[in-house]
Parts: C-alpha cells; sequence; structure tokens
C-alpha cells in the first residue's frame, strides 16, 4: 500500500473510540499532514468558497466586515486565538444535538470520512487552506462545524432552549454568531448540512433554515408566502445552494426582468459616475420623490410618471436589516465578485452611495419606506445607514 493510500485510510479509528475522538477536546490533536500526504483539490477550479478577494479585504477598516467575531467555520479561520472560546464547546454542542442517540453521530463521522466525501469537501476550499489538514482532522473540523450551524438554528436561534440550557452566554453572543454564519470564508458545505440533518434527524430543517435567512433577507416582498416556497424549491435538487451566504444571495435573487422606459436616446452623452449622480434632497429640489418598486426586486430601479406626468418618482427595492447591514453587503458583494456574474448588490450599494449624502437623505428614505432596521429606533437607523455607506 502506498503512502498516499494510508493516508486516505487514517479516517478509521475503532467503533468504541470514534465518540471518544469526537467528544475530545478540540484540541487534544494533531491537525497537520505532510504535503505529500494530504489530497490535492484540483487548483485550476473556481472555488465553491473561495477567500474574500484581496481588493476588498485589504481596504482600510474592511478586514474587520470579513472574518468572524466569535465562530470559525471551515478551515479559513481555524486556530485562531480570540475565537477558542467556541472552539472548545463543539464537542459538547455535537453531542447535544444527536442526544441519545450516539450510534447515530458514530455513523456520521463515518460517512464523513469516506474518501470520496473528504476530497469532494475540500475541493470547496482554497487548496492552501486544506492541505496543512490530516483527513482526521478535517473530517472532525467539518462534523463538528455542521453540528455546531444546526444546533444553533434548532436550540438557539429559534428560541427553543434558554440561555440556561446552551453554551450561549448572552444575546450579544447569539447575535456575534448569527453574523459569523454569513460571511464569505466562514462557510461550509450546505451538502453537508444536508447530510448531518439526515442522520441527526431533527424536523422541519428546510422551514428553519428559511427563518434564518427571512431574517437576514433584506428585500422585503409583500408576498412572504411566495417567496418561502421560491426559497424551498432552492434547497433541494440540482438547485441546491453551496452554503448559507449563497442561499442568502440567491434569495435576492432577480425574479423578474423588467424593461424601465428607455432614457438613453434623450441621454446618449450622460455617463454615470458617483461624482455627477445628485443625492436624495437634490432630487427632491427638482421634483423626483421615492417610492418602493413593484415587484421587489434589485435590478427593477426605474423612473416613473405620476398623473398627467405632472410628478416623477424614483422607484426603488426597499431594504431592511436587522443590526448593522454592511457586514452581509460587503460579504454579500465580495461573494459576488468571485461568481464574476451580474453585480446586483455592488451596482445598488454604489447607487445607495450616491444618493445619500447625510442624515436628511437618509431620512427621507426611510419615510418613502426605501430604508429601514427591525428593533431600531429612528436615528440609529440612519447612523447605521450613513455608516454603511461610507
Amino acid at each position: 500500500m502506498s503512502e498516499h493510500d494510508q493516508t486516505q485510510c487514517s479516517i478509521e479509528i475503532p467503533d468504541d473510540k470514534i465518540l471518544d475522538w469526537i467528544i475530545g477536546s478540540a484540541t487534544d490533536y494533531n491537525v497537520h499532514a505532510n504535503a505529500d500526504d494530504s489530497p490535492q483539490p484540483s487548483s485550476s477550479a473556481a472555488k465553491k468558497i473561495p477567500r474574500v478577494p484581496s481588493m476588498r479585504s485589504e481596504k482600510p477598516n474592511f478586514k474587520k466586515y470579513f472574518a468572524p467575531q466569535a465562530v470559525s467555520i471551515g478551515p479559513y479561520h481555524f486556530g485562531e486565538p480570540k475565537l477558542q472560546a467556541f472552539e472548545k464547546v463543539k464537542p459538547i454542542i455535537a453531542k447535544r444535538l444527536f442526544g441519545h442517540d450516539q450510534e447515530a453521530l458514530i455513523s456520521l463521522y463515518k460517512k464523513v470520512g469516506e474518501e470520496e466525501m473528504l476530497k469532494d469537501l475540500r475541493s470547496f476550499y482554497e487548496q492552501d487552506s486544506t492541505t496543512k489538514y490530516c483527513d482526521k482532522a478535517f473530517a472532525k473540523m467539518m462534523l463538528l462545524d455542521s453540528c455546531f450551524i444546526l444546533y444553533f438554528i434548532n436550540h438557539v436561534y429559534l428560541g427553543r432552549c434558554s440561555f440556561s440550557e446552551t453554551v450561549f452566554m448572552s444575546f450579544h453572543q447569539v447575535l456575534s454568531v448569527w453574523g459569523d454564519l454569513f460571511l464569505l470564508e466562514n462557510q461550509i458545505p450546505f451538502k453537508l448540512l444536508q447530510v448531518v440533518m439526515s442522520f441527526s434527524k431533527t424536523h422541519n430543517n428546510l422551514i428553519k433554515i428559511h427563518g434564518l435567512i427571512h431574517d437576514r433577507c433584506m428585500l422585503r416582498s409583500s408576498d412572504q408566502r411566495s417567496g418561502q416556497q421560491r426559497l424551498e424549491s432552492e434547497l433541494t435538487g440540482d438547485n441546491e445552494p453551496d452554503h448559507l451566504l449563497h442561499l442568502l444571495y440567491l434569495s435576492h435573487k432577480p425574479e423578474y426582468v423588467v424593461f424601465a422606459t428607455d432614457y438613453s436616446k434623450e441621454n446618449k452623452e450622460y455617463n454615470y459616475n458617483s461624482n455627477n449622480f445628485p443625492t436624495v434632497n437634490q432630487l427632491l429640489d427638482v421634483g423626483i420623490h421615492f417610492k418602493p418598486c413593484h415587484p421587489i426586486s434589485l435590478n427593477n430601479i426605474r423612473l416613473s410618471k405620476g398623473w398627467f406626468e405632472f410628478s416623477v418618482a424614483l422607484q426603488l427595492p426597499p431594504i431592511t436589516m436587522l443590526g448593522n447591514p454592511k457586514p452581509v453587503l460587503l460579504n454579500l458583494i465580495a461573494y459576488e465578485t468571485c461568481l464574476g456574474k451580474d453585480a446586483w448588490f455592488a451596482s445598488y450599494v454604489c447607487l445607495l452611495r450616491s444618493l445619500i449624502g447625510n442624515h436628511e437623505d437618509v431620512r427621507v428614505l426611510k419615510k418613502a419606506g426605501e430604508l429601514g432596521c427591525f428593533n431600531t429606533t429612528s436615528g440609529l437607523i440612519t447612523k447605521s445607514w450613513i455608516s454603511s455607506m461610507k
């Protein structure tokens, strides 16, 4: 048997030792593998969970919006000192998720440790981030992280347990973890979550994940039921998302292609840039008002004429956020940059940055129903959106 074959078999542990390995300390094993031992994922293919492009992460004061504050998910930030508190309790959480069915947890470990499964999971990440982990360590990381996410959704975020019954000490910790789950460099393959769901036998997982995504979704349609049905269809079959951030991205994906009035013939020499596009109050001064678009979509931005053509309205998709919108906006922009497709989020944020020049601009958009934050006072809404546009 070759050295490489021996490495592939290194995931095997006697059944009576597997549970001890899973629920043991997160730092009681050697995670490193020799370069020749670990599988080499293809470096040419685009990764489904890429790192944040350096052009964005290296901007002053931007790095903090891409780095987890409480918990590490996946290999990119594994082992960082500030994230060790939750790293130490992940084995406890995995055991709690499976309750008394510890045999299912053992079977899950064997499933995750299959050669083809590990090869597939490694392929989601940048090559240099996974080759330093031997198969046994990488399988344990994937298992514990996926169990942590499902436990958080089922027992913490949806409020099934009180803080005293969980490892979470405060609501602030819950919000920090919730935010960390939607960072580009803090993702885990969605297909692995599906595998863990099947072994843990937790109920109504798709509905619960929809609740998590719905609370993070910025577009608030009046038809939430159709939105839920569409989102649940994204969770199954050939349209299965790559990870949670991808699922959030899909929940904002334009459903309609809206053809607005073509003003290009009348404005052949006009080119948009951030220096010549007017702010909200400058538009108001010339009689242009604001109202939510219908249908609600990031690509449905248009100028519409009122009765008898006496007024004009700029129709925008209304956006509502829980907490600070900047981290999720930046990570969605980074993700769509990696996809190399239509830059819906980047374009919309550029437009908002042009429209919003001061607190009065935010006040007008809020009054028109264009901007909002849940559970936030009017003053904090203004401060939150102003800071997000900088």
